[in-house]
């Protein structure tokens, strides 16, 4: 199967192609968006836009109208800014040591985790624009009950600050009848009244599917932009923007009781034709993958033996031959062969194989 015309021409010597179709990104944008009713919908591109391209989905967000970006780390931060030069751009990870200055010349609002960076941040001589992150049971990122008495006994600090929202950010929002779901709204309303200023952020991609009361100003969407989460029945669906293909190098034959692959972990129960495809685990396509199937014009192919550094074999026995010859191109993720079927059938998630497609593979934009 070639790939679909891309926005950047493909190399010739392409062994493995992550194709992503912007259209979709934009769809699921605008699903997520009419959800809100209203309320801001600002994107989440950490970890290179979940492994997609940081730079080629925001432009295509901001062409949307998206205004509103989160990353994790003032690294992605400074990259995302080169692209978009007057949007809000809000760094996750907050200040380290020496960087408050970074923030400044770049204009990137931190996002403050603890009162050692709120104090740190109210130090600059001016008013900055800040949000604050609490912690209602993550524990993780947010300040925690000692850093937020100190920070409500500091009035002096506080008044230093510009907060624009406050945020905190739920545990278990893909599961819409766990009760700490509500537990943490209760915990996050009790401290947003200490700022009735300065808006609010609670919801991620789970907790737009949460009733409307924990939309509040701004939510956080991520997973969902790319297909990464399935809604409730009763609500539109959101598409996969994601191929992964990688070309066939070599087909050759095998005998029934051979083996295929490290450890001989396969053995071939026929007389078997099978294709080894440029793609392997350094791309992306998890160790753990074996038994799963391939696609060639819609014909199925098992993967078979383990997936290797740079190789992945596939059994195309009933392949038709025309179709399978070396340069074709054979599909590892697709509408069918989702991602999240994909993380499902080894016991993982979706977002741990999408951060995981390596450099070496070609992303396009379709």
């Amino acid at each position: 199967m070639e790939p679909a015309i891309a926005l950047n021409p493909l190399p010739l010597h392409a062994t493995g192609i992550l194709e992503i179709n912007t259209k979709a990104i934009a769809h699921n944008y605008n699903t997520m968006r009419a959800l809100l009713q209203g309320s801001i919908c600002a994107a989440v591109l950490k970890a290179n836009a979940y492994g997609f391209g940081a730079n080629a989905v925001a432009r295509t967000l901001a062409q949307e109208g998206c205004e509103h970006f989160f990353v994790a780390h003032l690294e992605e931060g400074l990259e995302l800014r080169h692209i978009l030069k007057s949007a809000h751009i809000y760094v996750l990870s907050g200040l380290l040591p020496g960087t408050a200055d970074l923030f400044v010349e770049h204009a990137l609002t931190p996002i403050l985790n603890d009162y050692g960076m709120a104090r740190e941040w109210a130090r600059r001589g001016r008013k900055l624009p800040c949000g604050l992150h609490f912690d209602t049971g993550m524990h993780r990122n947010g300040f925690d009950k000692a850093d937020t008495a100190q920070l409500f006994d500091s009035i002096d600090v506080l008044d230093a600050l510009d907060v624009q929202f406050v945020m905190s950010h739920l545990v278990s929002s893909h599961d819409s009848k766990d009760p700490l779901n509500k537990q943490q709204k209760d915990l996050f309303d009790t401290i947003r009244k200490r700022f009735p200023e300065a808006k609010a952020s609670l919801a991620d991609t789970g907790g737009v599917y949460l009733r409307s009361d924990y939309h509040y100003d701004i939510a956080r969407v991520g997973k969902g932009l790319f297909g990464l989460f399935p809604p409730p029945h009763n609500e539109a669906p959101l598409l996969a923007c994601a191929k992964l293909l990688g070309r066939i190098l070599q087909v050759r034959t095998a005998s029934c009781g051979e083996s295929v692959g490290y450890g001989a972990t396969h053995t071939l129960m026929r007389d078997s034709k099978l294709a080894t495809i440029g793609i392997g685990f350094a791309d992306g396509f998890d160790r753990r993958l074996q038994n799963s199937q391939a696609e060639i014009h819609g014909h199925k192919a098992l993967v078979v033996g383990r997936i290797s550094m740079d190789y992945t074999v596939i059994d195309v026995t009933d392949v038709p031959e025309a179709l399978c010859e070396v340069g074709a191109w054979a599909e590892l993720v697709n509408e069918t062969l989702t991602l999240d079927a994909l993380a499902t059938s080894i016991g993982t998630i979706s977002r741990e194989l999408s951060t995981g497609f390596g450099d070496r593979l070609h992303r396009v934009y379709v």
